[in-house]
């Protein structure tokens, strides 16, 4: 298959075509969700991406990441650079910037390229299509990181978010909380089920009932914390659980147009956490681990199974 049969069967110019492969930008949304959706779902490989997977490995890991600006993975990306730097390699960084049309782009730019494997933190939560098996055709190996898909058989590393979920509330309970507000994430993501689940359980264990009108479901993204905000400021709980710390940051700014007080919980502890006034229940992730975790399992002559890390409530 060439450029000239993917334009033909999509009824684009070959031009069009060359530019959505080569990543550049003079393409209308539409016409770039097209071709590439059409290319992965082909296999198509560029000539350069067949001579280049033909080359000596050069030690370069390629890591995908939905969004760079978000504290969690910039903490998440230095644990895991600093395992694979050290043994000589080098990180090419894609951050797909919360795009399913970025990452497809990436994940074919990625083939272009000397790459030895890839670590892929992936956007979606309910893939239709495998983002990925363009890769796995010619032999690349996969790992995924933090974000784990049942419908997806790649090793990776995660953070077992149903029992850091299970802890922050069952520490909130115990200190007299019965009414606790969650904010979700977006709940097509396993990793946002399991701390809802989480979350459920503990209260379940505690002797609680689980009212469906406290589970706020948010994106992981500032402005979601602050829409949950205007919610829980009518409603009379008594602390407030939110599920990463952007959601947090979006809860306190907007909370702080009502004279309203709670008890305040998030998933990750982050440094930021400890200039708040008001202490915030949460669990370390250990990055550390983390990262030494998926470089090892990386090096491993076994490259399959899923580790699942267990976050340490903060005392």
């Amino acid at each position: 298959m060439t450029m000239k049969d993917i334009a033909y069967e999509l009824g684009i110019s070959v031009a069009t075509v060359s530019r959505v492969i080569n990543g550049q930008n003079n393409v209308r949304e539409e016409t770039k969700k097209k071709v590439l959706e059409y290319v992965n779902e082909k296999g198509y490989t560029p000539n350069e991406i067949a001579r280049s997977l033909s080359r000596k490995e050069n030690k370069t890991i390629a890591l995908l990441v939905p969004n760079i600006s978000n504290p969690f993975f910039g903490n998440l990306i230095d644990s895991i650079c600093k395992y694979f730097i050290k043994s000589g390699h080098q990180i090419a960084l894609y951050n797909t910037l919360e795009s399913l049309e970025l990452e497809l782009s990436s994940i074919t730019n990625i083939l272009s390229h000397r790459i030895e494997a890839v670590l892929a933190i992936l956007i979606d939560g309910e893939y239709e299509r495998d983002p990925l098996q363009l890769l796995t055709k010619y032999n690349m190996p996969v790992y995924l990181v933090d974000r784990d898909f049942k419908n997806l058989n790649y090793p990776g590393v995660f953070i077992d978010n149903f029992k850091g979920a299970y802890k922050i509330t069952k520490r909130l309970i115990e200190l007299g909380h019965n009414n606790i507000a969650i904010i979700t994430g977006n709940l097509k993501f396993t990793h946002a089920k399991e701390r809802l689940r989480g979350y459920v359980q503990a209260h379940v264990d505690m002797g609680l009932e689980v009212c469906g009108e406290n589970i706020y479901e948010g994106d992981y993204l500032l402005a979601s914390g602050e829409i949950a905000a205007h919610k829980i400021s009518l409603k009379s709980h008594s602390a407030v659980f939110a599920c990463n710390n952007l959601m947090l940051c979006g809860f306190i700014k907007e909370i702080g147009n009502y004279n309203k007080k709670f008890q305040l919980a998030s998933f990750e502890y982050t440094e930021f956490l400890g200039a708040l006034q008001s202490d915030v229940i949460s669990c370390k992730i250990p990055f550390d681990i983390i990262g030494k975790k998926v470089y090892e399992m990386f090096e491993s002559e076994k490259k399959s199974g899923k580790l699942y890390i267990e976050p340490i409530l903060e005392d």
